[in-house]
């Protein structure tokens, strides 16, 4: 065996991007990835992979991989499809935008992209295209947005602590606020452990018993969508106690608003009760505060923000650490996403992999919304790369009813049949991300890493880049600069592009740090907003119906959805690895006082409905669920016929702030079936 070691980051739409060695036998015929040795000198990856993707040449050489162009030889939806040669392809697909464009009608193309791949130039180099042709491409997202962009009207960023805080000395409390690290983030979860064993203590709040829970000090479980009333409470008490930090907030925080004279004016006993916890858990999770005050860390989860007024919510979250002073300190902050750290670093590489600079007429639409804009009859050619929209997306009727449309023609970038797939014209067979080079810049560390590429035995598989380089050059000639350079070119002009520091740390350790484990950032309370302080002068705690009592309005049928990931799948991605979960994902749990109270039995068949849709599924027991909580995994659909997505409940109403998706802000209807 000649083995080649190159280096690799996980670029699934993930947390923390783990690093790892790729060994390699270039010699072999097809299985020329051997195995991958997760980097043990990277503090977060710490030497292992999380459960959901240990086996990554299983997926790389799976035999159900996509290997070669597929047109569709059946009605929609279905997965039929004939194999054509990639001549063929590119040949019927180039024919449909050239007619577009005889007709002036190349807006009317729609690129449909998200972080399936989460390598930069994987999900920006095909916008070179769309921004050439002015096609229309979507804008914004479904995941963390909303939460940033609270954050952002406070701290001018949404990044404002280093994670690896969590085992600093100085840290005596973390507070896990609606994030389930022992499934979605299992790497904060060892820092977490560690922390633990350290002495620190553990507060978690969820509406699920996760086994974080049981790991902690305190545990609040609430109901989904009442954080801004228990933060109401909080605040309330610390301020009674009057152990708010007043210095902190006259010297480094903007306030304009009567804030604590709102606050207080609270029903506490009924807060409590809208809430779903006791007044002495409260009181718990006060005196803990009190304790530690100015050695706490919160770490915050995108679940909360998943709302109708997700952004505020994290606002209010927010809150509780600027009232205390827990800011700027040592063993202190709040943990969402870390990406804002990189931007000055990032945004240069992005302008030059999406020729963003030059200012072509392309139109943006929302992603949140595509199926409405599908529906609308508007939209002749659908491109959709590093995303499955099918599962994803909310509202799912609509999508797929506009996915339907007799002239919407679809083509699909996959590396395996999905929910997506069903509906597309034309599959083009992608590269696998360890098939490609590519930059990763994850969303809880601070760092860059790098996907060597290694060679694909595939040769009809392209990478995103690849394959729309290939169509602009029939559409527009191959000496257009836009189309010219390679994928090897752009990552190497990319790392060249970087401080040289980080581009010596990318080549010889394969990652680069933004932030050393010691590294406080805004130790001098200097924020990017226009006086530089935080900002709570708009601080709104008014939620409309979330301010109403959402437990005791409902009537005995009727459950808050939520829609979590699953511990062995990741969004609607590797179910290939782990199909024996599948039926999973046509199941919905409830706590089992709701089933007794149904009158039913855990495995009836039931009919689950709202205002959305309608589908049956098998009802199954999760005493790790609050009473009046329903639960469905969000990603895959049941592998058995009839069962639907979770999404097909959700709305397509974006998060107030207008960034993400509010997946878990709809009430649903069980019956037996």
């Amino acid at each position: 065996m000649d083995e080649k070691s190159r280096f690799g980051t996980c670029t699934k739409d993930c947390y923390g991007a783990c690093v790892f060695k790729g060994i390699w036998d270039d010699s072999e015929k097809e299985r020329k990835f051997i195995r991958a040795q997760p980097q043990v000198n990277h503090p977060f990856t710490n030497g292992f992979f999380c459960p959901k993707f240990k086996r990554r040449r299983d997926l790389l050489y799976h035999p159900q991989r996509i290997k070669v162009p597929l047109r569709r030889n059946s009605p929609k939806p279905g997965s039929n499809f004939e194999e054509i040669s990639s001549q063929k392809a590119f040949n019927v697909i180039s024919q449909k935008i050239l007619e577009l464009k005889e007709n002036n009608e190349l807006g009317q193309i729609i690129g449909a992209f998200y972080a399936g791949n989460s390598g930069l130039i994987s999900m920006y180099s095909p916008l070179r295209f769309f921004r050439r042709i002015g096609a229309t491409i979507t804008r914004d997202g479904i995941c963390n947005e909303g939460g940033s962009a609270g954050l952002r009207k406070i701290f001018g960023t949404y990044s404002i602590t280093n994670p690896f805080q969590i085992n600093d000395p100085a840290t005596r409390l973390i507070v896990v606020w609606g994030s389930n690290l022992s499934e979605s983030n299992n790497h904060a979860y060892f820092l977490v452990k560690q922390a633990i064993r350290s002495g620190t203590k553990v507060v978690v709040i969820d509406s699920r018993r996760t086994r974080i829970a049981e790991k902690s000090t305190c545990f609040l479980q609430i109901y989904p969508g009442t954080e801004h009333l228990l933060v109401k409470l909080i605040i309330n008490a610390l301020n009674e106690r009057n152990v708010c930090d007043t210095e902190f907030l006259t010297k480094y925080v903007t306030i304009s608003s009567p804030l604590f004279s709102k606050i207080s004016t609270i029903a506490r006993n009924k807060i409590l009760q809208e809430i779903g916890i006791i007044y002495e858990k409260l009181e718990e999770f006060t005196d803990l505060l009190v304790e530690f005050q100015h050695q706490t860390m919160f770490l915050v989860g995108y679940g909360v923000q998943k709302d109708l007024h997700g952004g505020r919510i994290v606002q209010a979250i927010a809150l509780i650490q600027i009232v205390l002073g827990n800011i700027g300190k040592r063993g202190t902050g709040l943990v969402y996403s870390q990406s804002a750290f990189l931007k000055p670093v990032i945004l240069p590489l992005l302008d030059y992999i999406s020729q963003k600079s030059d200012k072509f007429n392309t139109k943006e639409v929302s992603l949140i919304k595509l199926g409405k804009i599908l529906l609308s009859g508007d939209y002749k050619m659908l491109f959709i790369y590093n995303f499955n929209p099918v599962s994803s997306l909310p509202n799912q009727k609509i999508l797929r009813d506009g996915l339907l449309k007799k002239d919407l023609f679809v083509v699909a970038l996959d590396l395996f049949f999905n929910e997506t797939t069903k509906y597309a014209d034309i599959i083009i067979p992608a590269k696998f991300d360890l098939e490609t080079s590519d930059i990763i810049a994850p969303y809880y560390i601070p760092s860059l890493s790098i996907n060597s590429g290694g060679p694909c035995p595939y040769p009809n598989c392209v990478s995103n880049y690849e394959f729309f380089q290939q169509l602009g050059w029939r559409i527009e000639g191959k000496n257009t600069p836009y189309f010219k350079e390679s994928e090897e070119e752009i990552f190497k002009r990319c790392l060249t592009m970087l401080p040289p520091f980080i581009s010596k740390d990318l080549s010889t350790k394969g990652f680069h740090l933004h932030f050393d484990q010691q590294q406080l950032p805004f130790q001098n309370l200097k924020f990017p907003t226009p006086d530089t302080k935080i900002q709570i002068q708009n601080i709104d705690f008014s939620f409309g119906k979330y301010e109403q009592n959402r437990k005791n309005n409902r009537k005995e049928n009727e459950f808050i959805l939520i829609s979590p990931s699953h511990y062995y799948f990741l969004h609607s991605q590797l179910g290939q690895l782990n199909p024996q979960y599948l039926d999973d994902f046509g199941k919905i749990f409830l706590n089992s006082k709701d089933i007794t109270d149904l009158g039913l039995c855990s495995g009836t068949e039931v009919h689950v409905s709202n205002e959305f849709g309608s589908a049956k599924y098998i009802l199954s027991e999760l005493d790790s669920l609050k009473p009046g909580v329903a639960l469905i995994y969000h990603g895959l659909s049941s592998p058995h016929d009839g069962y639907s997505n979770v999404n097909l409940f959700t709305p397509d109403v974006p998060e107030e702030l207008g960034f993400s998706g509010s997946y878990n802000s709809v009430i649903i209807q069980i019956q037996k079936a």
